[in-house]
């Protein structure tokens, strides 16, 4: 299901609701092609996590023609702690095929075409984290509490990351939105929350909001109608 938002002052944001994780990498590597070709995309920033894993297991066993030669910036990485590079890890376990093409994040000064983008629990892009700049390039950063929870990692992490500066230079995005737990962040997301990185984006001319059922609320609604139907046939029982 394809629709759009419109919020004063922001350009229509183009949102896509699939079922589940696979439709979610089928319809990602669907829009990648699509603005590969139509912007005849040389870059694209790339995220680690779990958001994409359907569209790296994607592109890992059917190697599409168009990321020939294409080059993959990695968009963040932790920096300190035992954890260091964890993210490098991740693409060296999930996508080996393509890491002859993939950018690791060193000096972070580079401008992709495309990026593709998952949004954090707390508003973050990459780890643009909340009380930053809006439009903050690249840099070190202190992480926040609840990505170092969420991620895991020791308090007062470090991480290396490009920011919302880099991100809304680029020709077209794809921000990645799944799962129960991110629809309170998503609804947040929907209404331009000023608090949140990612807010930020909406103001780009060209972003698609790729989402899935359970991220809008769907798994809660249909557990909820399937709990209001048992409640029915128990009482005309």
């Amino acid at each position: 299901m394809k629709r759009e938002i419109c919020e004063a002052g922001i350009p229509p944001v183009k949102i896509q609701t699939v079922e589940d994780g696979m439709a979610l990498g089928r319809a990602a590597a669907r829009w990648c092609r699509d603005q590969i070709r139509r912007y005849q995309v040389k870059s694209v920033f790339v995220p680690a996590g779990q958001t994409p894993m359907e569209l790296y297991q994607i592109w890992q066993t059917e190697n599409p023609p168009e990321l020939k030669d294409l080059r993959l910036l990695q968009i963040d990485e932790v920096v300190t702690g035992p954890q260091k590079g964890m993210f490098k890890d991740f693409f060296r376990q999930h996508l080996p095929a393509l890491m002859r093409q993939l950018q690791t994040i060193g000096t972070a000064d580079e401008v992709a075409d495309l990026a593709v983008l998952g949004l954090g629990l707390n508003g973050h892009v990459a780890f643009h984290e909340p009380g930053l700049d809006p439009h903050f390039f690249s840099g070190c950063v202190r992480l926040s509490p609840s990505t170092c929870q969420y991620l895991q990692l020791q308090p007062g992490s470090w991480g290396l990351t490009y920011g919302i500066g880099a991100f809304e230079r680029c020709r077209a995005i794809l921000l990645v939105v799944s799962g129960a737990r991110k629809h309170e962040i998503l609804q947040r997301l929907l209404q331009a929350d000023p608090a949140l990185p990612a807010s930020t984006l909406l103001r780009h001319p060209d972003l698609t909001l790729l989402t899935d059922q359970g991220a809008l609320g769907g798994e809660q609604r249909a557990g909820s109608e399937r709990r209001a139907g048992s409640e029915r046939r128990a009482n005309r029982e």
